[in-house]
C-alpha cells in the first residue's frame, strides 16, 4: 500500500512520512500513530518500487517533511535509484538527516535552504536540468488532485436540506468516495491528523476526545484515533433528524476536551448539536475538524473555534466546476 503517491504532469511525489506512518501502524503493527519520525529502508524500497513500476516520469519528489532521523543503509536505495536515471528533488530535508544518508556530495546552486532544513535539495549536479524550472507547489497538487478524484462522487441532488432548512444541488457521496479511492483517502486522514496535531499541539498531550455522529465519521475518527493515539466516541444517530437516541450523562464526562470529527461539513447544523451537548454536560468543546468543508462564508469571517479545519474545501472558486451550490426559496432553484 503507497499512500501519498502523486503523479503531477513532470514528476511524481511522494510524502515518506506518512509512507513510514503506514509501514509502522498498519504493516508492522505498531503503536506510534503519526509521531514516529524514523524513516526506514523497508518503506523507502516499498515507495520506489511503487514508482520505479509506474514509468511514468524520471523526475522525483521526496517530502521529508517531519523525518528526524533514517536507518543506516538507507543512502544507497538512494543511490541505487539515481544511478537507475531518476532525478530526485527533496524537499524539506533537515541537514542532519541529509548528512546521515551522505548526500552532501550533491552540489547544485539552485538548492535552497532555510535554517537546518533544505527547502529544495536536488540530488543531481546539474542546475540547467529542466526539472529544476519545474514549479513544485506540493499544496496546489493535492487539491487539484482531490478534486479531481471527488468529482466522480458529486450527485445530482434537489431535496431541500432537512436540517438546515436550504436547498443543494448535489450531493458528495462519503461513503463511496472513502471505499473507492482507500489509499488516497487514507493519506488526506494522514493530512487531516497532522492538522489537528498543529492545531492543538499544547492540547494532544492531555489526551482530548475524538467525537463524531455518523457511520462516515465513524470510520474517519477511527483513523485519527489511531494516527493521534487518542481516545474516541461515538454518539449515534445525530443528524438532519436532529434526534439523540443515546443516554448523554453516560457518555460525554465533565471537564474532559473534545474535537468534533465529521466527513462533510456543509452549514454546521450536526456540528453545533454535537457542540451543545458537550457543552451543556460540561465539556470543553475544542472545536471541528473534517475531511470536506463548504465555504459559505469567506475564511476571515469564521474564526475561533467556529472555523471548520478541513483538507479540501468546495467554494467559491470551484463549486461551479463541481456543480454544488446552496440556494433558498428566495432565488430561483
Amino acid at each position: 500500500m503507497i499512500i501519498s503517491k502523486i503523479v503531477a504532469t513532470d514528476y511524481i511525489y511522494l510524502n515518506l512520512h506518512a509512507e513510514e506512518v503506514i509501514s509502522t501502524n498498519y504493516i508492522e503493527d505498531g503503536c506510534s500513530g503519526i509521531f514516529v519520525d524514523r524513516l526506514t529502508v523497508e518503506t523507502v524500497k516499498r515507495a520506489f518500487e511503487a514508482v520505479t513500476s509506474d514509468g511514468t516520469s524520471r523526475n522525483l519528489v521526496l517530502n521529508f517533511r517531519h523525518i528526524n532521523a533514517c536507518q543506516k543503509n538507507l543512502n544507497k536505495t538512494i543511490i541505487d535509484l539515481k544511478k537507475d536515471g531518476y532525478k530526485i528533488l527533496f524537499i524539506n530535508l533537515k541537514k542532519a538527516v541529509c548528512e546521515d544518508l551522505s548526500l552532501t556530495i550533491i552540489s547544485n546552486h539552485k538548492n535552497i535552504s532555510e535554517g537546518d532544513v533544505w527547502l529544495k535539495y536536488y540530488f543531481f549536479e546539474d542546475a540547467e536540468d529542466v526539472f529544476t524550472n519545474t514549479e513544485i507547489d506540493i499544496d496546489k497538487l493535492y487539491k487539484a488532485t482531490f478534486q479531481s478524484k471527488i468529482k466522480a462522487f458529486i450527485d445530482p441532488h434537489k431535496k431541500p436540506h432537512a436540517s438546515s432548512f436550504v436547498y443543494l444541488t448535489s450531493y458528495v457521496d462519503i461513503k463511496k468516495l472513502l471505499s473507492h479511492e482507500k489509499d488516497f483517502m487514507l493519506f488526506s486522514l494522514y493530512k487531516l491528523a497532522n492538522k489537528i496535531r498543529k492545531e492543538w499541539e499544547h492540547e494532544i498531550g492531555k489526551n482530548p476526545i475524538l467525537i463524531c455522529q455518523s457511520m462516515n465519521s465513524a470510520y474517519i475518527v477511527s483513523v485519527l484515533s489511531n494516527l493521534l493515539q487518542l481516545d474516541i466516541l461515538i454518539l449515534d444517530k445525530i443528524g438532519p433528524i436532529n434526534k439523540l437516541y443515546n443516554r448523554m450523562g453516560s457518555t460525554i464526562s465533565a471537564d474532559r476536551k473534545y474535537i468534533v470529527v465529521s466527513d462533510l461539513v456543509c452549514l454546521g447544523t450536526e456540528v453545533k448539536i454535537v457542540k451543545n451537548l458537550v457543552q451543556f454536560m460540561g465539556g470543553k468543546y475544542l472545536g471541528n475538524v473534517s475531511l470536506i468543508k463548504i465555504e459559505t462564508l469567506a475564511d476571515e469571517d469564521i474564526t475561533g473555534s467556529d472555523a471548520t479545519k478541513a483538507v479540501f474545501s468546495i467554494n467559491r472558486t470551484n463549486n461551479k466546476e463541481l456543480n454544488y451550490n446552496i440556494t433558498t426559496d428566495l432565488e430561483q432553484f
